[in-house]
């Protein structure tokens, strides 16, 4: 009897102890080179850090399946803060588009002309009627000698491939393949 209570305890002790993790999938945020290329400016811009709300500011990605609700997915995370992320998109497109003559990531040791802020509002995974979509709305402000001379609120709402973490990560991307193209279109007619 005695060696059946010591089997049965190690059996249950075993059957914890062999419960397996869910690794965590990391995911994120690419630059596309789908952009075309301008005439180039004689004016500098630099790229500043964007803000962002609250809740983005961490490498979790969330998502709503109700208004004003918001969840974290568990096993699913950004590789990256998503505002460093979405600067790195910006960067690069500013350059790859050759709109300005010089494109710098910080204006903290060298003057620039321009400089280039955005507001990061909404960046989130939505699920509606079956379907679900990525949500990102960012509001950007170019500056010239401490003043605003060009703002633009550019919202996105993409329609995910699949109802996935991975879903909504490609129709982000789409997003801000969509979002740097019409910053980028928009800058070029008025700036």
């Amino acid at each position: 009897m005695k060696n059946l209570t010591v089997f049965v305890l190690l059996f249950a002790l075993s059957g914890c102890a062999m419960k397996q993790e869910i690794p965590t999938k990391y995911y994120t945020l690419e630059f596309s080179n789908k952009l075309p290329s301008y005439t180039t400016r004689p004016q500098s811009i630099a790229i500043l850090k964007p803000t962002l709300n609250a809740p983005y500011a961490s490498k979790d990605i969330f998502f709503t399946q109700k208004p004003y609700v918001f969840e974290q997915y568990a096993v699913n995370k950004w590789v990256e803060l998503p505002h460093l992320m979405i600067q790195n998109i910006l960067y690069e497109s500013f350059v790859a588009s050759h709109l300005y003559s010089n494109v710098a990531l910080d204006n903290s040791k060298v003057n620039y002309d321009l400089s280039l802020q955005s507001n990061i509002i909404k960046l989130f995974h939505a699920y509606e009627n079956n379907q679900s979509y990525a949500v990102i709305h960012i509001k950007f402000d170019v500056v010239e000698k401490n003043k605003s001379t060009y703002a633009v609120h550019i919202e996105k709402k993409i329609l995910c491939e699949e109802n996935s973490p991975y879903g909504f990560i490609k129709a982000a991307n789409k997003a801000f393949e969509e979002i740097t193209l019409e910053l980028l279109n928009s800058l070029r007619k008025t700036i």
